[in-house]
């Protein structure tokens, strides 16, 4: 049933706010009035997180139609947020981001509504069964805490030195097979967690889950804007040394082209409206090239989603990698093609934490580092033209869901550097 409500989330300081109305601090909310959108009194809804994560169920018991200047001290208690100007001047300044034309006179809806269903306390009495029938692992429960990230699977910290990891999604169950057997494939690794237990029999909870080593450090986000260059330049030389510990047993190769080129056409023609007939022939012409760009192949098992929020620093600054639930036999260079996009992009992949503190001159020379230490790349053919192949993959497989015009752009953008590229007269030797 909880998947057929609606969901919704606050305009500003979500997770923040979410908080508040778990911790029941926080029972109403205030929007601009919209006539086309309006909430019925007994009408239930999922409160989510930033990442999309269900937070509570909750249920509208009053909405007041009013113009802002109407809204005293006492119906702002509901909101939880500070004194009573506080709370105005905070909403007076959003208010206008959205409508420049906001003020004191402009209708606000103002909606009263209680905690239903906490479902994040339906997710902790899993880790709670999943806990009690692992002791063997755990020992005494001293803890159990979600750790709010992550889209489809809910994850918990069991006595601050494990990890529970819960797929919630059925369709998403093939993933933690995935994972698992890249565990399986490095379990000698010391630079990736230890996998304790993985369990799809569902016999103890109807869902697959795993259980985990759990890393006490942070992100690599957290430390690359306070590195000065000579650190960062000696922590990717340390990171290759990881990759190659994963990238040294060749697998079977496969046709590779194909492969893109099949994904980059079913994203095509999912959004071939987006493009007009002159963009459709540059993206077309582009693929033609493909076969020539991705020639040259050196199989392996790669981690698939290498980017600074799935690389950490533990607390003894040793690196670990995490999440390989898209992990995949490739050739070498498309495990690094997100850390090539970070170059123009560093913020993509950073939460909203640590994503304002991400700068572009911060990771100038992030791939030139790679391309030092990592020596085989040399040996690969058109390696930029290959990276910006996968670029316009990358941006592909997000456009029929968000449909964005700076994805789009971007598409076109690199598919006419391929074409530029080919041109040169390198491409005759």
């Amino acid at each position: 049933m909880n998947n057929k409500l609606k969901t919704w989330h606050f305009g500003i300081d979500n997770d923040k706010l979410v908080e508040l109305v778990l911790s029941g601090k926080k029972t109403a909310t205030t929007s601009i009035y919209d006539e086309n959108d309006e909430s019925v009194i007994g009408e239930e809804s999922i409160l989510i997180f930033d990442n999309e994560k269900k937070a509570c169920i909750t249920k509208t018991k009053k909405v007041i139609i009013t113009e802002f200047k109407n809204i005293d001290e006492k119906l702002s208690i509901l909101e939880g947020e500070g004194t009573f100007e506080e709370w105005r001047k905070a909403h007076i300044e959003y208010f206008k981001t959205i409508n420049p034309d906001f003020n004191e006179n402009t209708k606000v809806a103002f909606e009263i509504f209680e905690v239903k269903e906490n479902l994040i306390e339906q997710r902790l009495e899993l880790a709670r069964t999943i806990s009690k029938t692992n002791r063997d692992i755990f020992g005494d429960i001293e803890s159990i805490e979600e750790i709010n990230a992550g889209f489809n699977n809910s994850i918990f910290s069991i006595n601050g030195k494990y990890i529970i990891k819960i797929c919630g999604d059925s369709k998403k169950e093939k993933l933690f097979d995935t994972e698992a057997n890249f565990y399986k494939s490095n379990q000698d690794n010391e630079n990736i967690p230890i996998l304790y237990r993985y369990d799809n029999s569902k016999n103890i909870v109807p869902y697959v889950y795993e259980i985990i080593e759990k890393i006490n450090g942070q992100s690599v986000y957290y430390h690359w804007y306070t590195m000065n260059e000579r650190e960062r330049e000696e922590f990717v030389k340390e990171l290759v040394v990881v990759l190659k510990k994963i990238h040294s047993k060749e697998y079977q190769a496969y046709d590779w082209s194909s492969y893109i080129k099949e994904k980059v056409l079913s994203c095509f023609n999912q959004t071939i409206d987006m493009f007009n007939e002159d963009e459709r022939t540059i993206i077309l012409e582009s693929l033609e090239k493909y076969d020539e760009i991705l020639s040259d192949n050196k199989f392996c098992l790669i981690h698939n989603d290498l980017h600074f929020d799935n690389i950490l620093l533990d607390d003894n600054n040793s690196i670990k990698l995490i999440d390989f639930n898209d992990s995949q036999v490739a050739p070498f260079d498309f495990d690094l093609r997100l850390l090539y996009m970070s170059v123009s992009l560093p913020w993509k992949w950073a939460n909203s934490e640590i994503d304002p503190l991400q700068k572009p001159e911060d990771y100038q020379n992030l791939f030139e580092y790679i391309k030092k230490y990592y020596t085989e790349l040399k040996n690969v053919k058109y390696l930029k033209e290959r990276m910006t192949v996968y670029w316009v993959l990358d941006d592909f497989e997000l456009l029929p869901r968000f449909r964005n015009s700076e994805d789009k752009e971007r598409i076109l953008i690199n598919c006419q550097k391929i074409l530029d590229s080919f041109k040169n007269e390198k491409w005759l030797k």
